[in-house]
């Protein structure tokens, strides 16, 4: 946003350098955005710069962002330390999502011109090698030789206290002074925060000639790139102290300089969305929206922008759920699917779609295609899932806009019950009750969803100490990377086999926290911490009595963690308060039991990938796995197996085991593993230089960090123990393997010998037939019970009734039975519920509330009542009435916090 403008406007301008200002908007070139990217990216490195890839949309090692919502994101850390960076100049194009959290732009996409959730920011940075010269002079060239733009329709401006960067433009650049505006702190000085590195900024603007306003409004204005100066840190009282090495941070967003290169008002109108929105247009072919025009425009540009969202999203490995970075990706999926459905388009949305995204961007992202069918298969899973909670979270809001039409506020209870019961966002209750005429209690689901966190919070007593700590433990870890403490991993030399291993090693840096533990870092290190899914190594250290006062001492390693750099690995001790001084001498030894229970599934973690790939399908793809000592979890994007196909996967694993092959661990480059086959998981990052490929000839290769058995005979016998979905197009498999499987198996045989003892079956394959026996009998017991509760309900007499009103006037009796003999204060639920049947199917013209002890329930005859959700009525009683239920349309049931036995305890 610019400030006061202090121009002459076009008038001012001499009139040779009027060009193109007769138009409302004029194309300046026929320039694609692939052009703009790669022109960006060679310009750059022929003045010197490293061009890196996009880092991840999830940031690596940033706990306080959910995405990366800026180019300078994954450099935060070297315009903190700019002696640390590996490059001095650095140019990317960087995928950049914002939605969910303080950045959060999903509200205004398809409404406004240049509203996304995911977006992609052009930038350059200097670690110390260029100063505001010498990147005003690389913009410019850049926007003025290799974009073409006119200097007549460019603007830019200057802090108002930044008069160096004021002579720059005027005087090196050369650019009119009634080109250039001064701006206050507000628009042109910019932080990382409330202390740390800060300076100046110089915006570039371009003049979209729109002929609404006039050439001094800012609202004619577009500013498109931002030359960010950090020359200061700011200490906490807002002192200002110049840096010793001042950095320069740079962004462009793609998508606004295509749109004026393009000569397009709007981001949507250019090449790569009109690619995607071209598809949608076939999509909606013989359909009708059930929309106005303006309205169908702005969904269409919903599913462009969140179909590319979404499918850079799933890419990484994130899937969809109820919380986090999931669940902001569920409410982008279910955004676009809405908006698809009053497109007129009844089947998919984005898997359909998925061609065009393919063809406006797989040039420039490869992923996209390599990763099409696991991404295509989420999607897909995700759209079906919503289907339902779309038809479901539907019918509901239709009976509460017609159940109470005079209010038109959809109450809290109701929206949170859509949110936690159904899956229904909150967002999407308040787009649809906007469509209504409605409103939402958005306060009151907020205090809902309030004290739910706050019970859930409660039930984890050791979290607020758990946090703590691991907070200090990152804080140090960040600072020790800083500083360029490394160690050397020795731990891939250990035989699993080994009963035994040792390492002599040195403190080389070391910190006490807060609960006593001791935070250190030896060299060189056993201890794997790496991550790829596997729990890190446990064991002691012993420190020296050379250098000790006391006798040699023995510490227990709680756990091991790796600087986020990967570069060392910290080991978390139980030091007792006491100090291990840098430079002190330790023997480190890990517990190889824990580890050899490691590599064993570890193994049985790759075999089962591969597996899996033989009996499903090439599109399985590792979506997370879990690698314990004792037993394994592994997460894919796949349908649900059947039992056959579970039976089958058991029986490779055990084959490919069996045949004791040798696993083959090579160190080379990603290009040449890729060349290879092997297989890397898209949720990791990989040094393109080096990276670790674990081959099982004839059966798996992948690339992985992870420790391994010598061969494969070592993950025999080889049990899956459940199979089971995790979300949308996501299964998860636990299994054991190895002495974890033996002792898994012993222990089921034991299960089973002690149910063919009780159920008095002489042999174990008599069993089943005991069981049957036994089921047939509880069918006939339950059966007569469920008779004799029927005639219960029918003879049961209320000891009190009395009459009132729920809902929109809906006549109510609220009946009380006499207390059960057998549970006076519960009262027996089954027959509370069958007597509220009872009611609704002999009485139909009212709704009843039948009460025993705690036991309540409410039943509502459809016929009579078709708008009426049971669930909704009982709520509302319940608000009065202290408790809790739910349920469906016809019947809903719960427990009071108090038993009634008489009508003076019901405060209506």
């Amino acid at each position: 946003m610019l400030c006061v403008w202090n121009w002459r406007g076009v008038s001012a301008i001499p009139r040779h350098l009027r060009v193109g200002l007769g138009a409302r908007i004029r194309t300046v070139s026929s320039m694609r955005a692939s052009e703009i990217r790669k022109r960006y990216a060679e310009y750059f490195e022929r003045n010197g710069h490293t061009r890196l890839a996009s880092a991840d949309i999830v940031p690596q090692n940033d706990p306080t962002l959910l995405f990366t919502n800026a180019g300078m994101v994954p450099f935060k850390q070297y315009f903190l330390r700019p002696d640390t960076a590996p490059y001095k100049m650095v140019t990317t194009a960087q995928k950049c999502v914002r939605a969910g959290g303080k950045h959060n732009d999903l509200d205004q996409v398809g409404y406004t011109p240049r509203h996304h959730t995911f977006f992609e920011m052009l930038g350059n940075f200097s670690f110390g090698a260029y100063d505001k010269q010498e990147v005003i002079r690389m913009a410019w060239k850049f926007v003025r030789e290799e974009l073409q733009l006119p200097t007549n329709r460019l603007r830019v401006t200057v802090l108002d206290s930044d008069h160096e960067t004021y002579e720059i433009w005027r005087d090196q650049i050369k650019l009119d002074p009634q080109q250039i505006v001064w701006c206050g702190e507000d628009d042109n000085f910019w932080s990382m925060g409330n202390e740390g590195p800060c300076g100046p900024c110089t915006e570039i603007f371009w003049d979209t000639c729109d002929t609404r306003y006039a050439a001094d409004d800012e609202r004619r204005w577009l500013e498109f790139w931002n030359l960010v100066f950090m020359q200061f840190h700011r200490s906490s009282d807002g002192t200002l102290t110049p840096l010793s090495t001042p950095c320069v941070d740079t962004g462009m967003g793609l998508e606004r300089i295509a749109s004026i290169v393009q000569g397009k008002t709007n981001n949507f109108d250019t090449d790569e969305f009109q690619i995607i929105i071209r598809g949608v247009n076939q999509l909606q072919r013989n359909t009708q929206a059930s929309v106005d025009a303006q309205t169908e425009v702005a969904y269409k540009r919903i599913v462009a922008d969140h179909l590319r969202a979404s499918a850079f999203l799933v890419s990484e490995g994130v899937n969809p759920s109820n919380t986090g970075r999931g669940y902001v990706l569920r409410r982008i999926i279910r955004r676009a699917v809405r908006a698809g459905r009053l497109l007129g388009i009844d089947g998919p949305v984005l898997p359909a779609l998925y061609a065009s995204l393919e063809a406006a961007m797989g040039s420039a992202y490869p992923e996209l295609t390599e990763r099409r069918d696991s991404v295509i298969a989420v999607l897909q899973a995700e759209e079906s899932a919503f289907a339902k909670t779309l038809d479901k979270g539907m019918s509901l809001l239709t009976r509460i806009f017609h159940s109470d039409a005079a209010a038109k506020i959809v109450s809290a209870q109701d929206t949170f019950a859509l949110y936690d019961t159904h899956g229904f966002p909150v967002d999407l209750t308040q787009i649809i009750a906007r469509d209504h005429g409605w409103t939402v209690d958005v306060d009151g689901f907020n205090a809902i969803q309030a004290k739910s966190r706050e019970r859930n919070r409660a039930s984890w007593k050791s979290g607020a100490t758990r946090t703590q700590i691991s907070d200090e433990i990152s804080s140090k870890m960040a600072e020790w990377q800083a500083d360029g403490v490394s160690t050397r991993f020795c731990g891939y030399e250990i035989d699993p086999e080994q009963t035994l291993a040792e390492q002599h090693s040195r403190v080389v840096a070391s910190s006490v926290l807060s609960n006593g533990d001791a935070l250190i870092v030896v060299e060189p290190c056993l201890f794997y911490a790496r991550g790829g899914g596997q729990e890190p190594d446990a064991g002691t250290v012993t420190v020296s009595a050379v250098d000790c006062i006391e006798a040699p001492r023995t510490l227990d390693v709680k756990h091991a963690v790796a600087l986020p750099n990967g570069r060392a690995t910290a080991l978390c001790v139980d030091a007792q308060h006491a100090e291990l001084r840098v430079g002190q001498p330790v023997v480190a030894a890990i517990d190889m039991q824990r580890r050899r229970g490691c590599a064993v599934h570890h193994t049985a973690t790759h075999l089962l990938h591969a597996a899996l790939r033989q009996v499903m399908g090439d599109t399985v793809t590792q979506a997370g796995s879990l690698v314990r000592p004792d037993s394994l979890r592994f997460d894919f994007t796949s349908t649900a197996l059947s039992d056959v196909q579970l039976r089958e996967v058991e029986r490779l694993v055990n084959r490919f085991a069996l045949a004791s092959t040798p696993v083959n661990v090579t160190h080379t480059t990603l290009e040449a593993a890729k060349e290879q086959g092997a297989m890397a998981l898209f949720t990791e990052k990989y040094q393109a230089e080096n990276v670790r490929m674990v081959n099982v000839p004839s059966v798996s290769v992948e690339l992985c960090s992870g420790t391994h058995l010598r061969t494969t005979r070592g993950v025999f016998p080889f049990q899956i123990t459940s199979e089971s979905s995790v979300g949308a197009g996501t299964r998860r498999i636990d299994a054991v393997a190895g002495v974890a499987a033996s002792e898994w198996l012993q222990q089921q045989l034991e299960y089973a010998q002690n149910a063919a003892h009780m159920l008095n079956a002489k042999q174990l394959s008599k069993l089943g037939d005991a069981v049957q026996r036994l089921s047939d009998s509880n069918k006939a017991l339950r059966s007569d019970a469920s008779q004799w509760l029927r005639v219960a309900a029918v003879n049961a007499q209320a000891v009190a009734t009395h009459a009132t009103t729920l809902g929109a006037n809906i006549s109510t009796v609220i009946h009380i039975l006499a207390p059960e003999p057998s549970a006076p204060h519960t009262g027996d639920a089954r027959l509370v519920a069958e007597r509220a049947c009872h009611l609704r199917d002999t009485q139909s013209q009212t709704v009843h509330v039948v009460i025993q002890g705690t036991a309540i329930a409410l039943a509502v005859n459809p016929a009579c009542f078709p708008t009426v959700q049971a669930g909704t009525l009982l709520r509302e009683l319940l608000s009065k009435l202290p408790g809790k239920g739910g349920g469906q349309g016809v019947l809903a049931q719960g427990r009071l916090k108090s038993a009634v036995t008489g009508i003076h305890m019901l405060p209506l």
